[in-house]
């Protein structure tokens, strides 16, 4: 089939010939942009809850008795002693 435009004739197969790539890059980069949403989703947690996580962990360790060291030493041998 041809197309008449501004005097020019256009061969329909030779248009389609040349979206078809420009085609499938927008589809491939589609695709990627999707995987690459749904792996960040799965790796990173929401900001608000990372958020509400670390506050709950602060009100916690705010409760409870902490333990200063002095000294690098002091606190190289207690984490040496608790396996760390």
């Amino acid at each position: 089939m041809t197309i008449k435009a501004k005097h020019h004739v256009l061969n329909e197969d030779a248009i389609v010939e040349k979206l078809i790539p420009k085609i499938e890059e927008r589809v491939r980069t589609d695709i990627i942009r999707s995987i690459i949403a749904s792996l960040e989703d799965q790796l990173y947690p929401p900001e608000e809850s990372f958020k509400e996580s670390f506050i709950e962990k602060m009100k916690i360790a705010g409760k409870g008795k902490g333990k200063v060291f002095k000294t690098k030493r002091e606190l190289e041998s207690h984490l040496r002693s608790i396996g760390g």
